[in-house]
């Protein structure tokens, strides 16, 4: 009697897996507010900008840091902000853009030093949903750099897990304490600007900067040189796209800084003798007082995102004429920052 009974509830736990396996077919939660749905928003920002265009590229230190509208009104540029969320990983955001990078283009790679240690480059669960999210006439460009399984197969083996979970939270009527709605104020799908900036940040009060984590970067015997190579690999095809694309800095806070500064400057050399692509500027440019940081060490609020914004400008500014990208027409100084 006990063995059927196990035999049945093993059937109907099958049954019910299958079930949701099917039906994350076809339900990729495309309505999600979560924030990292908004993958969607930046598909469409690299699909629909025209060229030529500044592409930024990198993680949540661009998302927080950066105001689009200030950059292009200063190098009369279009520019798209495709920063989301480091856990994604390099490779992933860098062949988000890859396919739709044309000539004229100018890409700015600005990941964070995590990107370089360990397998972070991978990404970790987060990938899974960012993938889930993937447009299907995108999934080819994917599968270039990842694999079917990668990019298929266990994205929807995690979406059935999720289902199955979901499905069983709601039977017992915990589905609300499990699986609460995406009500974030500031990480959501809709907090970001039409540039592809976070804005839902510039107007709150944040974290007491002592609070905000600043330990240790991981050590160089785990520097990953296959983040080199994904950087080299977008780098040849701006090349041959007749596009640039250069390497540049993300913003850090000062006391995450002092207690990796000669980490950071062991890995500047690894970065810069490992690429082709050029790399800009200083890390200690881009490194500011926790008074203008928001919620982590990375994530600037109002004040730094300006500051760390007209830093970007001189740098591209003084690029684009040493190059000959620059329009004729750009200023020569960065305007005063506008309302989102």
């Amino acid at each position: 009697m006990a063995k059927k009974l196990l035999i049945r509830v093993a059937l109907l736990t099958l049954a019910i897996f299958l079930t949701g396996f099917a039906l994350s077919e076809y339900d990729t939660h495309a309505d999600d507010n979560s924030y990292v749905a908004a993958v969607l928003e930046k598909d469409r920002l690299i699909r629909t900008t025209p060229s030529p265009k500044i592409i930024m590229v990198g993680g949540s230190n661009l998302a927080f840091g950066t105001d689009s509208r200030m950059i292009m009104d200063s190098l009369g540029m279009s520019v798209i902000n495709m920063g989301l969320y480091a856990k994604i990983g390099l490779r992933y955001m860098l062949a988000q853009v890859k396919p739709y990078i044309r000539q004229g283009d100018i890409v700015l790679v600005v990941p964070e030093y995590d990107q370089f240690y360990g397998k972070y480059i991978e990404g970790d669960n987060t990938l899974n949903t960012a993938m889930l999210y993937t447009p299907t006439d995108r999934i080819p460009d994917f599968i270039r750099s990842y694999s079917i399984v990668d990019v298929i197969l266990r994205p929807r083996a995690e979406n059935a897990r999720r289902s199955f979970l979901r499905a069983a939270a709601a039977a017992v009527g915990r589905k609300e304490q499990f699986f609460p709605p995406d009500t974030n104020p500031v990480y959501n799908r809709h907090s970001f600007n039409q540039y592809g900036d976070a804005v839902a940040h510039l107007t709150r009060k944040g974290k007491d900067p002592d609070s905000i984590y600043v330990g240790p970067l991981p050590p160089m015997k785990n520097f990953n040189p296959d983040a080199v190579e994904v950087l080299d690999d977008l780098y040849r095809t701006a090349v041959k796209n007749g596009a640039r694309a250069y390497f540049l800095w993300p913003s850090y806070m000062d006391s995450a800084y002092v207690i990796n500064a000669g980490a950071i400057r062991s890995l500047g050399e690894h970065i810069a003798a490992g690429t082709r692509m050029p790399v800009v500027g200083s890390p200690e440019e881009f490194v500011f007082p926790k008074t203008f940081f928001f919620d982590t060490r990375y994530h600037l609020n109002a004040p730094g995102r300006a500051v760390r914004t007209r830093k970007m400008i001189a740098l591209l500014r003084g690029l684009g004429r040493q190059d000959g990208w620059l329009p004729p027409s750009s200023g020569n100084e960065a305007p005063a920052p506008k309302k989102d």
